[in-house]
């Protein structure tokens, strides 16, 4: 089973691409994008991702937040997971902003990710109260998604795939990684949940010498690049990956897609 996750930066223009992109990308059995850009109430918008690929039945998660989603009139977040075959989709209730799906069936889960992205910009909770800045809800976020990959674990094998907002070691990052609060401080949070709950990030753990990057600064003249994209699986699983990929940037992202082979079972 090949799976793909791509922060694709702004759906919308590549909806009718999309086709020929997954077949670039191998016909994987499941695609996790996010970034997607798109709101819930442009129903026409959500029809047509809904509808992009044929073949995949589509599982996404879309912002429901009006006080902390409104950049851009509010297309921002947003995730969506394509999967062949019959697959049941959750969204977690902490997930307002569109960051969290779920696709399940039975003996695994895949829960794609779009991570918070720490700023000092203020967080409204439900009541428009002021709840912190972002870096805080970031730690929050980290915290929730570790939290339901341990409960996950329980019906079986789990992988969490998609842009996590982090590089997790300075071997992951170009020109330097950020070491100053409360950066440091979300990353180390990070790093030790993912060792607590018995996940391996998949591609460090393949590739433990090799600097390769998955997010590009467009805009600097030099390189600035960081390995934020990654795919944890869960440690039963570790045995069932086959091969784990950064594949080439496609040039309307600043992005670059991830992959990984399972071996299949009769489980899944």
């Amino acid at each position: 089973m090949r799976l793909v996750a791509w922060n694709i930066e702004s759906a919308l223009p590549r909806l009718s691409a999309l086709p020929a992109i997954v077949e670039a990308f191998g016909s994987p059995d499941v695609v996790c994008l996010q970034e997607l850009r798109i709101r819930r109430q442009d129903r026409d918008v959500v029809a047509a991702l809904e509808s992009a690929l044929p073949g995949y039945r589509c599982h996404h998660s879309l912002p429901r937040d009006p006080r902390n989603v409104t950049f851009r009139g509010g297309r921002m977040y947003g995730v969506a997971t394509f999967a062949r075959g019959r697959w049941r989709g959750e969204v977690p209730d902490w997930d307002r902003e569109g960051r969290v799906v779920v696709a399940r069936r039975r003996g695994l889960s895949i829960v794609n990710i779009y991570a918070v992205n720490g700023t000092s910009k203020p967080h409204y909770d439900e009541t428009g109260t002021i709840r912190g800045d972002r870096h805080r809800l970031k730690r929050w976020f980290q915290a929730c998604v570790m939290d339901l990959g341990r409960e996950l674990r329980h019906q079986g094998g789990v992988v969490m795939a998609g842009d996590w907002n982090v590089s997790r070691s300075a071997q992951d990052t170009y020109p330097r990684l950020r070491t100053e609060s409360p950066h440091a401080q979300a990353r180390a949070e990070l790093n030790a949940r993912i060792t607590e709950e018995g996940f391996v990030d998949i591609w460090r753990e393949r590739h433990p010498t090799t600097r390769a990057y998955t997010w590009f600064n467009r805009r600097s003249r030099g390189l600035d690049a960081a390995r934020v994209d990654y795919v944890l699986v869960s440690a039963d699983l570790v045995p069932r990956v086959r091969t784990a990929e950064i594949l080439d940037p496609l040039p309307f992202s600043d992005h670059a897609p991830i992959a990984i082979e399972l071996a299949r079972t009769s489980a899944v």
